[in-house]
C-alpha cells in the first residue's frame, strides 16, 4: 500500500477528536465486541486478532484491552509507534509488524480486520481473497470502506443536485485527511468479492448514517445532542434499509469451518 499516511499523523489525531470520528469508533468498537463475543462463545478462549493496515490501533486497541491477542500490521513505522504508545498508556499488550497487505504474516487468525485500506489499493489486487486465507475456518473477516451511495446523498444535502450528479458519476473521491484520491468501492461489489473468496456474509453494518445527513456540525459538539445522535447511530447501525446509506460500510464474513 502506498504510504500517504506517515506525515499525516497530526491531522489524523485532530480528526479522531471530532464528534463524527467518535461516533464512527464507538459504533465499530461495539460491533467488533459483538463479533468477538460470538467467536469466543464458539472458541471458548482468547482470540487471535490481526488488524491489517491498523495504523495507530484505534480499532483494535479495545480488543487488546478486552484480553485478546492483537497484532497490528501497517507499513508506517510512525503509526505503529503511535499504536504502541497508546497501548502502553492504556495498559494493554499488543504486537506491531511493519508491512502491508501484500505481506500478511503466516498463520490463521480468529478475526481479521481490514478497515479503510481497500479503497487505497488497486481493484485487481486480489486483496479480499488474500485476506480470506488469513482467517481460520470458523473465523471472521471484517472489512470497512467509505460508502459511495452516502457520498451522493451528502453532496445533495450540502451542495444540491448538480453536485450530487457529479459525485454519482465520479470513480474516485478525495480523502480529505490524507489529501489523496481513492477509488470507490461499492457494497455489492465488496459482497461479491467476499463470496468469491469463499466467505459467508454474517453481518452488514453502517456507521455515520444520521451524522452524514446533518450538514450543520456545530450542534454535534453539544454533549446532550451528541449523546442522542450516538444513540440513534447505535440503533440504526445494523438495520435495513439504513445501513445502505451509511457513510461507512462494514461487512463481516465467516470462513466456513
Amino acid at each position: 500500500m502506498t504510504d500517504v499516511f506517515s506525515d499525516k499523523l497530526e491531522q489524523w489525531r485532530a480528526y479522531t477528536e471530532t464528534p463524527w470520528a467518535r461516533i464512527r469508533y464507538t459504533v465499530v468498537e461495539e460491533i467488533l465486541a459483538r463479533q468477538c463475543a460470538e467467536l469466543g462463545e464458539k472458541q471458548g478462549q482468547r482470540l487471535r486478532v490481526l488488524d491489517v493496515g491498523g495504523g495507530d490501533g484505534v480499532d483494535s486497541l479495545p480488543l487488546a484491552l478486552a484480553g485478546h491477542e492483537v497484532t497490528i500490521l501497517d507499513p508506517s513505522a510512525s503509526w505503529l509507534a503511535e499504536a504502541e504508545r497508546r497501548a502502553a498508556e492504556a495498559g494493554a499488550s499488543l504486537t506491531t509488524l511493519e508491512g502491508g497487505l501484500d505481506e500478511l504474516p503466516e498463520g490463521e487468525w480468529d478475526l481479521v480486520l481490514c478497515h479503510f485500506v481497500l479503497h487505497y489499493r488497486p481493484a485487481d489486487a486480489g486483496d479480499v481473497r488474500r485476506l480470506a486465507t488469513a482467517v481460520r475456518p470458523g473465523g471472521r473477516l471484517s472489512v470497512m470502506v467509505p460508502n459511495p451511495a452516502s457520498m451522493v446523498l451528502r453532496q445533495l444535502v450540502t451542495d444540491g443536485p448538480e453536485a450530487a450528479l457529479t459525485e454519482l458519476h465520479a470513480d474516485t473521491k478525495r480523502a480529505v485527511t490524507f489529501d489523496h484520491d481513492v477509488r470507490k468501492v461499492s457494497t455489492p461489489d465488496l459482497e461479491a468479492e467476499l463470496a468469491a473468496a469463499g466467505l459467508r456474509l454474517t453481518g452488514r453494518f453502517g456507521t455515520r448514517i444520521a451524522n452524514d445527513l446533518l450538514t450543520g456540525n456545530e450542534a454535534k459538539n453539544d454533549p446532550a445532542y451528541f449523546d442522542t445522535l450516538l444513540e440513534l447511530e447505535r440503533a440504526l447501525c445494523d438495520r435495513e434499509p439504513f445501513v445502505r446509506i451509511a457513510g461507512m460500510c462494514q461487512l463481516v464474513a465467516e470462513r466456513p469451518g
